[in-house]
Formats: C-alpha cells, structure tokens, sequence
C-alpha cells in the first residue's frame, strides 16, 4: 500500500502516519491485533486511532484493517488479468530498461487522449515523458523508449514512426487492437485488446480499445511498481 499517498491524500500528520505504517510493515498480524494492542506499539490511544480512521472517511478500525490487509496489488480473477499476466515479465524489463530514458508517448485521435494520461500518470512515478513527437529521440544515438497507442494499429504518421524507429534499434511499446497490425509487427512488445474490426468505424460501434488500454495499462504498472 502506497502510505505515502494516502497522507498526502487526507493529509495526516507524523503521529497518524506512524499508524499506517506500522500497520503495513505488520500485514500478516493486523487481524488478530486488537485496537489497544496496535495503541500501545505505536505510543498512541485507542481513540486516536479512530479518529484516523474518521480522517481518512472510514467508519473505523476494522475497515482500517481490511484496507490495509485485503488490498489486492494486481486484480486477480479476471480475464484482463489473466491476459495481462503473459505480458507483465515482459513490460516490467522493459520499464526498468528505461527507468531513465526518455519515454515517447505517441497517439493520435482519441488515443492522444490515452497517451496523455499515460504520459502524466509515468511522469508522478519519476519516469521521464512525452506525449507529443519529438523525430530526435528516434535517432540511433539517443536511449528511449516509444510506446503507440492505435486501436487500427495502422495509423499512417503512428506506424512510420514505429518503422523508423525499429530500424535504429528503438524499443518500441504497442497498445494496440489489432495484433497482425504494421505498428504491432515493428513493436518489441504488442499489447493488443484484439477489438479492432472494420465494424469499429460504424458510428454506433462500442469502441472498447481505448477503456481496455486504460485497464491494461494500470494492471501492468500496478505489477511493475509492487515487485
């Protein structure tokens, strides 16, 4: 659990923090450890307890405990899980490879959108990124990572791109919804949601690529940021 988020969130100060944090370096003890005896090993109260609780909108210790001890760190039971699984080895080296590469983000349409919050969401975890396209960081002499995000993986400017990038030994990362797609076969690795057809132009067609990448997106680096 993220604790350091979580004061900052409901904005707890030191004696509150202590709390939580002797509660999530003693997981597998919290369901048999009383309110008192939790008091008493972090020099506190019963009642101040509660009163953290109140402050972080729960209705008191034992949510507080569930919070902290059933918290999954990567959904299970799913079928997206089950898929993301087969990438998550994959994707993880890839982000410690570049831990402190540049990362592009490249995106077009609706995907612009995806690849901004990808690009924000990395940036709060100390990567270094970009939603927008800058041709130097394709250079053979430059270290980054691009990832593409397009649901056709056929996006004329996105896939040139790719193949440029392929060609000067660039890691390149797809999402994309289509797997046999240009862009997905210039890729190191492909993410595909497999939900691209030439029904997906129809005005009424569910286009569920751009939820699908969000979903994998975050169970990926919830797998990447836990280990």
């Amino acid at each position: 659990m993220n604790i350091q988020a979580i004061c900052e969130k409901y904005q707890l100060n030191k004696d509150e923090r202590k709390i939580l944090l002797y509660m999530n370096s003693h997981c597998s003890e919290l369901k048999n450890l009383s309110i008192r005896k939790l008091a008493k090993r972090t020099f506190t109260s019963p009642s101040f307890i509660v009163k953290t609780c109140k402050k972080m909108k729960l209705s008191g210790y034992s949510e507080l405990v569930f919070l902290i001890t059933d918290a999954p760190k990567f959904p299970n039971n799913t079928e997206n899980d089950l898929k993301v699984r087969s990438y998550a080895k994959h994707f993880s080296r890839l982000m410690d490879k570049h831990k402190d590469s540049m990362i592009m983000i490249l995106g077009s349409g609706f995907s612009q959108n995806i690849a901004n919050y990808m690009s924000e969401y990395l940036n709060l975890h100390d990567f270094r990124c970009t939603a927008n396209s800058h041709l130097e960081l394709l250079r053979k002499d430059k270290d980054a990572l691009i990832i593409a995000i397009s649901n056709s993986g056929e996006t004329k400017r996105l896939a040139e791109l790719c193949i440029q990038a392929k060609k000067n030994d660039r890691d390149i990362l797809s999402f994309v919804g289509d797997s046999n797609s240009t862009i997905a076969k210039n890729s190191s690795l492909v993410i595909s949601s497999d939900t691209f057809s030439p029904s997906s132009f129809d005005n009424h067609y569910p286009q569920l690529f751009f939820g699908l990448t969000l979903i994998y997106f975050e169970l990926l680096m919830s797998y990447f940021l836990s280990k």
